[in-house]
C-alpha cells in the first residue's frame, strides 16, 4: 500500500513540475535554516564527551540566597572545598580543582603575549581525557615551577620548535619550564586555558603577596571550580548530604545569607545554563540556542504554510481524482494518507536540496568570521544523518496535514457536478492575515540588513586617523628588526618602513596593564600598549598634537619616554594636552616613563569602537611587524621585490604581507554578519513570495467563473488585473505599514552602539519597502495579467 501511496506521489509532483519545484526549493530553504541549527545543537550537546567517565563526573555549583531573597548560583566554589572533599568519603574516587589565577602577561625571547592559565592538581589527567604531545602526565606537575600548555599556546609561543624545556617569565609569579604540550583535544571542552600549574605554588605566590591567601576562605565562592569523579555503581546523594552538611556549618557564621552546594553533571554543562554565573569555556547558551530552534521553526512554519497554500490552489484542479477515488470505495484516511505521502516525498526532496546548501555553507563557511557559527570540522556523524531524516519527516507532516484534511473532506458529488465552486475555505481571512505577517518579517530583516550594511560601509569609509592607503604589513617571524627594515627601505618603490610589536586587528592584540601618574596608584588607569620606533608616527601620519616623537637612541639602554593619546591623558586626569609632557607614567611592571608628547586619537581597533586609552612605547626587543609605506605603482612587482631580497637576507624565515588597506575593509565589513542576514533575508522575501504566489493562484482559480463572465461583458484585461490585484496590494501596503516603522527603530536602536553612524534611516527603509513592493506585485501581476488573457469559453464550456 505504501508503495503504491509512493507511486502516485511521485507521479503527481512530476506531472506538475513547476509547483513541485517552488515547493522544494521553499521548504529547502527553511529546511536549511533547521539543518543549521541541528549542526549547533549537536556540536553544542557534544561538549566534554572524551572524558574519561564523563557520566560520573560532576562539577560542583555554589548557590547563595540573600535574607532579602536574592538569589545566585555560580560555577565557581570557594578554594578549600576540594581539601574538605578529600577528607574522607568511600563515594570519592577523584577530585580536582581549577583556580584561574595563573593569567597575565608572558614573556619568552623578547616577545610578550597574553597567558590565560589555571592552577590544578596531577589528577587533572586522570579526571578529564587531555593527553600530552610533549612530555609525562605522571611528571607534568612535579616542581612547583613547572607549566603544561595548550598546543595552541606552545605555538604562539614557540613556534614549529619544541617547547619542552622552554622557560616563560611570568613577571611576579616567576618563571616556569614547560614540562607537556597538551595535543588537541578529541572533542569540544568547556575548559580551555591556555596553560596549567600546580598548585604547588600556590603557597610562596601567596606568601611572597602575589596571591591573596584564600586557602581557608569559605565566603569566596568565585575563586575556583571543584569537580568530582565517583566510583563506579555509587550514587549522588551520599555527596549532596555531605555538601549541604557543608553547607550548614558555613551559614552558621554567616548572618547575610545562606551558602548552598549542588552538582551539576559534567555531561550537563554545555549548552549553558544563563542563570549560572563566573561560568569559564565557550559554547552557547540554551537561552540563544531556543532562539534560535525558534526562528528555525518560524520559518519552517512560514514554508508550510506556503506549501498548504500551493497544494489547496493545485487540489481544485485535482478534485475530480479525489471524487472518482471516493465513489470507487476509497475511505477518507486513505486520501488523507496520500497527501501525506505526497508532502512526505515533496519534503525528502527538499531535505536533499538542504543537504546541499549545508554543505555549502560548512565548507565554504560564509556565516564564520572570528567565531564559528557552523563547526567547519563537521563530517556529518550516523546520528546527525538520522535526526536530519526525522526533521524531514517532521517537515512533510506539518506541511502535509492541513491540506490532506481539507482535501480529503471534499463531497465526491459536489466537485464532480460542479468543480468551480467548490469552495475550499469560506474565508481567506486567515491567509491575508499570514501573508501580512510574511512580508512584514521579510521587511524587517531587509531593512536591518540594509542598515547594518550601511553603519559598517559608513565606517569602513571614516578616516581612522592614521594612513591606511599603500600599507604594506609584513611580519617579522623572528627576524631581526634593525635589519629587515634596513634591507626594506632600500628597494625601489618603498617610501617609509616602521617597526611595531602588533598588528592592528579588530580587538587590541597587544599589551594592556594599569599605569598611574608619579606612583598615584588611587588614580591607576587601564591602558594599552603598542611598542614602535621613531619612524612608525610620521609614517603611518598620526598627527602628533603637542611634545616631540622618539628620538634616536642605542637599544642597550634601558625604556624611557613614552607616547599617549588624547583619551589617555583625560582618563590620566590632565587638564590639557601640555599639561602631561615632562610627568613622569608608572606601568604595571614597575617601569617608569617620561611622557614626551601627545598623539591625535587614531581608531586601532574596529572603527565602531569608542575610544580607549593608548600608550606608545620604544623597545625594540618586542618589535614583530614592518609597516612598509609603498609609493604609488604596481604592489604585485614591489612584493616581489621584497620578496627576494627578504629570502636573500633571511633563508630560513618564511615571507609574508598584506595590505593594510585591505585587512581594514576585511575585519570592518562585518562580511559573515552580513552574509547570514542576506541569507536569512532571501529566505523569507522568498518564501512570502511564495505563499503570495499560492494566495493569488488560489483566488484566481476560485473566480475563474466571474472572470470569464466578466469579460464577455466587456471588461478589459486592465480592468480584470486591477480587480484581482487590488486587494493583494494592499495586504503589501499595509505590510509596508507595520513593517517600515519596526525595521527603522530596530535599525536605530542598533546604531546607538556606534560612535558615528550615516543618516537617511528613514528613506533606506522606505527603498527597502519599494524593493519589497516591487517584488510583490511582479508576483500578482503575472499571475493576474495570465488569468485576464485567458480565453472565456475554456472557464464558461462547462456551464
Amino acid at each position: 500500500m505504501i508503495y503504491t501511496y509512493i507511486k502516485i506521489a511521485y507521479r503527481s509532483l512530476m506531472k506538475n513540475r513547476l509547483v513541485s519545484f517552488i515547493n522544494v526549493f521553499g521548504l529547502g530553504l527553511a529546511m536549511s535554516v533547521g539543518m543549521i541549527v541541528l549542526v549547533t545543537y549537536q556540536d553544542e550537546i557534544g561538549y566534554d564527551q572524551f572524558h574519561p567517565h564523563p557520566d560520573r563526573t560532576y562539577r560542583i555549583i555554589s548557590t547563595y540566597q540573600k535574607n532579602d531573597g536574592s538569589r545566585w548560583s555560580m560555577a565557581s566554589t570557594p578554594l578549600p572545598l576540594r581539601a574538605a572533599l578529600d577528607g574522607g568519603s568511600g563515594d570519592i574516587e577523584q577530585t580536582v580543582s581549577l583556580y584561574p589565577a595563573l593569567s597575565g602577561t608572558a614573556r619568552i625571547g623578547g616577545r610578550e603575549l597574553n597567558l590565560n592559565g589555571a592552577f590544578t592538581e596531577p589528577s587533572f589527567f586522570r579526571v578529564f581525557g587531555f593527553t600530552l604531545a610533549e612530555g609525562d602526565t605522571s611528571t607534568a606537575f612535579r616542581q612547583p615551577n613547572d607549566i603544561v600548555l595548550s598546543g595552541e599556546a606552545a605555538r604562539r609561543f614557540f613556534g614549529p620548535a619544541p617547547a619542552l624545556g622552554k622557560v616563560l617569565d611570568l613577571g611576579n609569579k616567576g618563571s616556569f619550564i614547560v614540562t607537556g604540550v597538551l595535543n588537541e583535544p578529541p572533542g569540544k571542552s568547556h575548559i580551555s586555558f591556555d596553560a596549567y600549574a600546580p598548585f604547588t605554588a600556590v603557597p610562596g605566590l601567596v606568601q611572597s603577596k602575589v596571591l591573596p591567601e584564600k586557602s581557608n576562605d569559605w565566603g569566596d565562592c568565585m575563586i575556583t571550580y571543584t569537580y568530582v569523579t565517583l566510583k563506579t555503581g555509587t550514587g549522588t546523594r551520599n555527596l549532596s548530604d555531605r555538601l549541604a552538611a557543608m553547607a550548614v556549618a558555613i551559614n552558621k557564621t554567616d548572618k547575610q545569607g545562606r551558602l548552598g552546594f549542588k552538582l551539576q553533571s559534567l555531561t550537563r554543562i554545555r549548552p549553558a545554563d544563563d542563570k549560572i554565573y563566573n561560568d569559564i569555556g565557550g559554547g552557547t547558551t540554551w537561552n540563544k540556542l531556543w532562539v534560535e530552534i525558534d526562528v528555525a521553526l518560524l520559518i519552517l512554519l512560514a514554508a508550510a504554510f506556503n506549501y498548504t497554500n500551493l497544494t489547496v490552489a493545485r487540489a481544485l484542479t485535482r478534485a475530480k481524482e479525489v471524487g472518482i477515488r471516493k465513489i470507487t470505495g476509497a475511505k477518507r484516511r486513505q486520501v488523507f494518507v496520500q497527501y501525506i505521502v505526497e508532502a512526505c516525498v515533496l519534503a525528502f526532496c527538499a531535505l536533499g536540496f538542504a543537504w546541499v546548501l549545508l554543505e555549502l555553507i560548512v565548507r565554504w563557511a560564509p556565516f564564520n568570521d572570528g567565531y564559528e557559527m557552523v563547526p567547519s570540522n563537521f563530517d556529518y556523524p550516523l546520528p546527525f544523518v538520522l535526526d536530519s531524516f526525522a526533521f524531514a519527516l517532521f517537515t512533510g507532516l506539518l506541511a502535509g496535514v492541513a491540506p490532506a484534511w481539507i482535501l480529503s473532506s471534499f463531497k465526491p458529488l459536489r466537485v464532480l457536478k460542479n468543480l468551480s465552486t467548490a469552495k475550499v475555505f469560506g474565508s481567506v481571512g486567515l491567509q491575508k492575515a499570514l501573508t501580512v505577517f510574511q512580508y512584514t518579517l521579510s521587511l524587517v530583516i531587509v531593512i536591518f540588513l540594509f542598515t547594518f550594511y550601511r553603519q559598517f560601509s559608513f565606517l569602513a569609509a571614516q578616516d581612522q586617523g592614521f594612513n591606511r592607503e599603500n600599507t604594506m604589513v609584513v611580519p617579522l617571524n623572528g627576524a631581526d628588526a634593525h635589519v629587515a627594515a634596513a634591507a626594506v627601505a632600500g628597494i625601489s618603490g618603498v617610501g617609509s618602513v616602521a617597526a611595531m610589536s602588533n598588528a592592528f586587528t579588530s580587538h587590541f592584540s597587544g599589551i594592556s596593564g594599569a599605569a598611574w601618574v608619579d606612583q598615584a596608584q588611587k588614580n591607576a588607569v587601564s591602558l594599552d600598549y603598542y611598542f614602535t620606533d621613531p619612524a612608525f608616527v610620521p609614517s603611518m601620519k598620526i598627527r602628533l598634537l603637542t611634545g616631540r616623537n622618539f628620538g634616536p637612541r642605542a637599544d642597550s639602554l634601558p625604556e624611557h619616554d613614552v607616547l599617549l593619546n588624547e583619551t589617555a591623558v583625560r582618563q590620566l586626569g590632565f587638564t590639557s594636552d601640555e599639561e602631561a609632557l615632562g610627568r613622569w607614567l608608572w606601568v604595571s611592571d614597575s617601569i617608569k616613563l617620561n611622557i614626551i608628547g601627545v598623539v591625535a586619537d587614531f581608531h586601532f581597533e574596529i572603527a565602531g569602537k569608542p575610544m580607549t586609552a593608548l600608550a606608545l612605547r620604544y623597545n625594540p626587543k618586542y618589535f614583530s611587524y614592518l609597516y612598509v609605506g609603498a609609493e604609488p605603482g604596481d604592489k604585485t612587482a614591489l612584493s616581489d621585490r621584497l620578496r627576494q631580497q627578504w629570502l636573500r637576507l633571511f633563508p630560513a624565515t618564511p615571507f609574508t604581507y598584506s595590505w593594510l588597506d585591505e585587512d581594514i575593509e576585511r575585519r570592518d565589513s562585518q562580511s559573515a554578519t552580513i552574509s547570514l542576514l542576506g541569507y536569512l533575508a532571501f529566505m523569507t522575501v522568498t518564501i512570502a513570495t511564495l505563499g503570495l504566489l499560492g494566495l493569488v493562484t488560489y483566488n484566481v482559480e476560485t473566480r475563474r467563473k466571474e472572470i470569464g463572465v466578466r469579460k464577455v461583458i466587456g471588461a478589459t484585461n486592465g480592468q480584470l488585473v486591477r480587480l484581482l490585484s487590488v486587494r493583494y496590494v494592499k495586504l503589501l501596503v499595509i505590510a509596508g505599514c507595520i513593517g517600515v516603522p519596526i525595521g527603522f527603530i530596530l535599525g536605530s536602536l542598533f546604531q546607538q552602539n556606534f560612535p558615528v553612524r550615516p543618516g537617511g534611516g528613514g528613506s533606506a527603509a522606505m527603498g527597502c519597502f519599494v524593493l519589497l513592493l516591487g517584488i510583490g506585485l511582479v508576483t500578482i501581476i503575472s499571475q493576474t495579467f495570465r488569468a485576464a488573457r485567458e480565453n472565456p469559453a475554456n472557464s464558461l464550456k462547462t456551464e
